[in-house]
């Protein structure tokens, strides 16, 4: 993936490091990086926080977040973002939370996703809508835009 390369050496060139947390992209980001030379220098590592409890007991997301929002929100994805800074103290992190199907969760639509990039100073989200892709081309599509979206942040 040509662009996480780019992201890989915005990184090293800047001396930062980066983390996720991921939900429906079930460790992808953290795949995809690792398979890069050089990678442990500026990748810190990842949460795959697929289940709530697993949101809340181990990233620490509110309660009070998922229950007013959902785990598919603009505000979930922020919280995400920056617990998950917080706990690796990295200079960046992404999260990617959003329904890849096939049942809709939270009355919310299949193919609907936010994805977070976040640093210390500032965040970015995007609400990304995907209905007519299986669930491996949703993933794939959701690192793709978290990739371009933290290139763009970086600008």
């Amino acid at each position: 993936m040509e662009t996480m390369k780019k992201l890989v050496d915005y990184l090293k060139t800047n001396n930062q490091t980066i983390s996720t947390c991921e939900s429906f992209t079930g460790g992808m980001f953290a795949n995809e990086i690792t398979n890069i030379s050089g990678a442990s220098k500026v990748y810190v590592g990842s949460f795959v926080s697929y289940q709530n409890s697993f949101k809340q007991s181990i990233v620490g997301i509110n309660e009070r977040i998922i229950k007013k929002y959902g785990v598919v929100s603009e505000e979930c994805a922020i919280e995400m973002a920056q617990k998950t800074l917080k706990l690796t103290n990295s200079d960046f992190s992404i999260s990617f939370t959003g329904n890849a199907g096939p049942i809709a969760m939270e009355k919310k639509e299949v193919g609907l996703a936010y994805i977070c990039v976040c640093s210390r100073t500032k965040y970015e989200v995007i609400k990304i809508y995907e209905n007519n892709m299986s669930r491996k081309q949703f993933k794939e599509n959701g690192l793709t835009v978290g990739v371009n979206l933290f290139l763009n942040f970086v600008k």
